[in-house]
């Protein structure tokens, strides 16, 4: 009993939606269903992805992060469940995430009105994403896809969405994903497709990334069992 309790307690802190259907979660390269643990938990390369952080940004390193379309575009997407109370309203553009290597990044970030942003080469690409800037409660999810067409944003949900058909990129093996230490705070998960995703599978990610517990229900829920069970041994 003392084995089975010390094995429940060790996994208290781990999600309980290893249980659910993940089949979108599970395909991504790297994915975090509690980012401030800075353990991915979903993932085919989970293993091989290393976080470093710094002053200015937490980095992603280890693997080849994105895939590659027609005329050798590179595809990828990433998606992030953001705690929109703890984005604080920057003094310039803050880069939510750019995705780079050695010669060319590309990224989205937040304006000094708490506008989503696109990033080319750490710069402004084409004004604001939207004319509303974000709100200061609750969580949003957004999903940024790119490929040969161009980035699709998606907010929310996949029917919200913007588009920029020259915000794109060809023939570079993207290693690196930096986040600005300053929003990394505000990510609660984060996951990582090196394909384009559809619009339909956006909604089925999003589906999926809401089935997953908070970090501190999962505690709860196992805690809860964990009492259950030594109640039951008792008697």
């Amino acid at each position: 009993m003392k084995k089975l309790l010390s094995t429940l307690i060790l996994s208290t802190g781990m999600s309980l939606s290893a249980t659910a259907a993940t089949s979108l979660l599970d395909s991504s390269i790297v994915g975090y269903s509690d980012f401030a643990s800075q353990t991915a938990d979903f993932g085919t390369l989970k293993d091989s992805v290393s976080i470093t952080p710094d002053v200015s940004n937490l980095t992603l390193s280890g693997i080849t992060f994105n895939g590659y379309g027609t005329n050798n575009r590179d595809v990828m997407s990433v998606t992030m469940v953001l705690d929109l109370s703890k984005i604080n309203t920057p003094e310039t553009y803050t880069a939510l995430f750019n995705a780079k290597n050695s010669s060319v990044s590309w990224g989205v970030g937040l304006n000094t009105d708490r506008k989503l942003q696109g990033l080319w080469n750490n710069t402004s690409y084409s004004g604001p994403v939207v004319d509303t800037p974000l709100g200061t409660e609750g969580s949003l999810t957004i999903s940024v896809v790119t490929g040969d067409l161009g980035t699709r944003i998606y907010f929310g949900d996949s029917a919200t969405y913007y588009s920029n058909s020259g915000l794109k990129f060809g023939n570079q093996q993207i290693d690196q994903i930096l986040m600005d230490a300053g929003l990394a705070e505000s990510i609660e998960q984060l996951y990582i497709h090196n394909s384009l995703l559809s619009q339909e599978q956006v909604g089925q990610l999003m589906s999926e990334i809401a089935s997953i517990p908070e970090p501190a229900t999962a505690s709860l829920g196992l805690l809860g069992l964990t009492a259950l069970m030594m109640r039951r041994r008792r008697a």
